[in-house]
């Protein structure tokens, strides 16, 4: 899964235990006081590596402030940190954010977070990539969450959005409870509820509670969605920092009612209502059931700290006195006292302020460092029935009943052990030269079952040992990652990444970043896929090899300047081999090589109260049989922020404008719970404007938005352009119409 575990609770316990029971003002008085053998060395700046957000700008790592306990609670509330994979330490950490824009809300499909997605119309439903191959998906420039396992994935994830895994999850640490509530609603019967709680039941032991529902009734017929996503983690360092566990558990209810899209693309809009457009199912349902379970422990084997001492700090008053005093010694209090003129005494104390920590010597390179022990287990389940079997998309399939009725279960048990000599606080001293090593062994299960075939079962076991170095200057970071698969059927499959970042300055850096890889195909190509009975022929391995380049600045709240954040991507990608579902239902290997070429270009602009979001895609496939995609696509926001009765109303309004140019998407067939690849329709060269209001009134946000806003309006121009309605999200999956969605989020801390 992915990693934090360790030098979470180490950074955490460690980090600020040598700094501990100060506040940060006191922190920084008694710098000078320190006889820590503490390497200030400026290394490559990972903070910088956020998303573009307001989060307040906290020191590094966790500050305790408790008398009693060195390392004990955090100071100013709630803190949050990504479960990453293979993580022994803590490299990232930040308030929640409180400020998100109009695209943060209603349909997390058209958030601007870098990734761009279209779905089949509606909340909640299943969506592809408008951008695949994404290399910031891919993360391969994130130096320390690159790494995810070269693991079995049971088939491609239509709900990318809404399904939540435990390696997506946040962990916290925080001085008083968190609660997160949000309602969500709409006129066409749309809800959601999202649910937030986390505390420190021990000092060092935090839990957290995630829960999030997305229901609709759906417009057109057979088109009801509801999503239960319910997660929970906890995570526990040791007094001395040295043992550090984290766990996890999510389960994942996603019913999907499938119409199989309208019957007739051209006539669907002359109907009054939604509900009355011929559909392609009436009796058609998909279910995703995923339970996962994540345990992490690791143990330091390198002491941190020898004990405590008191840190003092002399502090001088000024007392005026009715008579002068020009003696030195002791008064009655017994405090040394000067006189340095008439009616004037200077008295000199030392103050405890805090307690620091006495570190062993000097790290060093070379050391025992830290074993890790990961556990997880899956479960993911898809079932889809039909009572009504007579679509078009059974004209491929073999059977011979109006009832359908099919189950795909994929089983993985995986144990990850590894060793790092990473073993010291990033902010005392940063390993010049970090390695990791450690073996996977994976079991895997696929089970089918079906009303028109039966059951049958496949099964796998491999061994895959992994590596990763890590070289770390003053301005340069270099790592590198290999994995390979040994034994089953999935042997010779490999992965190798290399990523080096060179810091431009204290708000720039510059990545470049490579990758290599070959995997098979996944299990579900491996058998005969419900009533499709797919014939098994010898499949290539799918091979991919990329290379990226990024440039990114980003400014702090405290800097001035219009240019607020930028970010610019390019990627070449060689694709051989790929696999897709065609047309006629079956899988499908090319066997030519395609070259696809990606370029993206994010900003954050501001104009005084006026603000501009600008998010740029530009794709080019050399050949369109390997991979498909639209040419340009484009997410933009334009919006106030402003504050109001003396900063009492935080408000944003603004437009959301997304666009892309046509191409043949893929479709979606409910039968197979994927989407396949298609010739015969175009989507795209329609632009989408939303208009949107958030007040933000204390630690509450209500949220007003006016989706699709130009539906209306191009309806209205009808009869002047002889134009009518003639927008699609996907193949024969037309978009909403006009819609008005509302809510309400509140934050409690207490």
């Amino acid at each position: 899964m992915r990693r934090v575990v360790f030098f979470l609770l180490m950074l955490v316990g460690l980090c600020f235990t040598m700094q501990a029971q100060m506040p940060i003002s006191a922190r920084i008085r008694s710098n000078t006081n320190s006889t820590n053998n503490t390497n200030n060395t400026n290394f490559v700046n990972r903070q910088l590596d956020e998303p573009d957000s307001t989060q307040s700008n906290e020191p590094e790592g966790i500050v305790f402030d408790d008398v009693e306990e060195s390392d004990s609670v955090l100071i100013g509330g709630v803190f949050s940190f990504p479960h990453l994979q293979r993580a022994v330490k803590l490299y990232s950490l930040g308030h929640p954010s409180l400020d998100p824009t109009g695209v943060e809300f209603f349909n997390p499909v058209h958030t601007m977070n870098g990734l761009y997605h279209i779905d089949l119309g509606a909340l909640g439903q299943a969506h592809v990539s408008l951008y695949p191959y994404n290399i910031g998906t891919q993360r391969l420039f994130d130096a320390h969450a690159f790494d995810s396992p070269l693991t079995l994935s049971w088939q491609d994830d239509a709900h990318t959005v809404f399904r939540r895994y435990l390696h997506t999850d946040r962990h916290y640490q925080t001085l008083r409870p968190y609660t997160l509530l949000g309602y969500g609603s709409s006129l066409n019967k749309d809800y959601q509820i999202k649910i937030i709680h986390t505390q420190n039941i021990k000092p060092r032991w935090n839990v957290a509670f995630m829960y999030d529902l997305v229901s609709r009734d759906g417009l057109y017929t057979n088109s009801d969605v509801t999503n239960h996503i319910l997660d929970a983690t906890t995570n526990y360092y040791s007094k001395d920092a040295r043992y550090q566990l984290q766990a996890g558990i999510s389960l994942n209810r996603l019913r999907q009612q499938e119409n199989g899209g309208v019957q007739n693309d051209t006539t669907c809009w002359d109907y009054s209502r939604e509900a009355g457009v011929p559909v392609n199912m009436y009796a058609a349902q998909n279910q995703w059931r995923d339970f996962e379970i994540h345990i992490h422990q690791s143990y330091n084997t390198v002491r941190q700290f020898q004990y405590l001492r008191p840190i003092t700090e002399t502090v001088f008053d000024t007392i005026k006195t009715d008579t002068v005093t020009a003696r030195h010694g002791y008064s009655n209090d017994s405090v040394p006292r000067i006189a340095t003129g008439p009616n004037l005494v200077i008295q000199k104390r030392d103050t405890v302020i805090g307690v620091d920590t006495i570190l062993p010597p000097k790290p060093h390179t070379y050391n025992t460092g830290v074993f890790a022990w990961d556990i997880n287990f899956s479960k993911h389940r898809r079932i889809f029935y039909d009572s009504q079997a007579d679509s078009w998309f059974y004209n491929y399939a073999s059977i011979d009943t109006s009832f359908y009725y099919d189950s795909t279960a994929h089983y993985k048990l995986s144990s990850e052990i590894y060793w790092t000599n990473d073993a010291y606080m990033s902010h005392r001293w940063c390993n010049p030269i970090v390695l990791l090593f450690g073996i996977r062994p994976e079991y895997n299960k696929v089970q089918f079952a079906g009303q028109s075939f039966g059951s049958s079962s496949l099964q796998e076991f491999s061994v895959n040992p992994f590596a990763r170095v890590e070289l770390n200057t003053k301005n340069l970071l270099l790592t590198a990652m290999a994995e390979e698969v040994t034994g089953s059927i999935r042997n010779g499959d490999y992965r190798i990444n290399a990523n080096l970042r060179v810091n431009a300055g204290q708000r720039s850096l510059f990545d470049v970043a490579v990758l290599s890889e070959a995997q098979s195909p996944d299990l579900i190509f491996y058998h005969n896929e419900g009533c499709y009975s797919w014939d098994i022929p010898n499949y290539n391995k799918i091979k991919r090899q990329q290379v990226a380049l990024r440039y990114k600045m980003q400014l702090s709240d405290q800097d001035t300047g219009r240019l607020r954040y930028l970010e610019t991507r390019t990627s070449a990608l060689l694709l051989s081999d790929n696999i897709w579902l065609s047309s006629a239902m079956r899988p499908t290997q090319g066997n030519e090589t395609g070259l696809l070429l990606q370029g993206t270009a994010s900003t954050h602009l501001r104009f005084g109260w006026f603000n501009i979001r600008l998010q740029e895609m530009l794709q080019y496939s050399g050949n369109d049989n390997v991979v498909c995609v639209p040419l340009f696509a484009s997410k933009n926001s334009l919006y106030a922020d402003v504050f109001l009765f003396r900063r009492a109303l935080h408000l944003q309004t603004g437009f959301d404008l997304r666009y892309h140019t046509k191409y043949y998407a893929d479709g979606w067939n409910p039968v197979l719970g994927a989407f396949y690849r298609q010739d015969a329709t175009q989507v795209g060269n329609y632009p989408v404007v939303d208009f949107w209001v958030t007040l933000q009134i204390k630690r509450a946000s209500i949220y007003l938005k006016a989706s699709h806003f130009d539906a209306p309006i191009e309806q209205m121009l009808e009869p002047v352009t002889g134009v009518g309605p003639s927008y699609f999200s996907l193949p024969h999956y037309p978009m909403e119409g006009f819609g008005l969605y509302w809510g309400v989020i509140w934050k409690f801390f207490n």
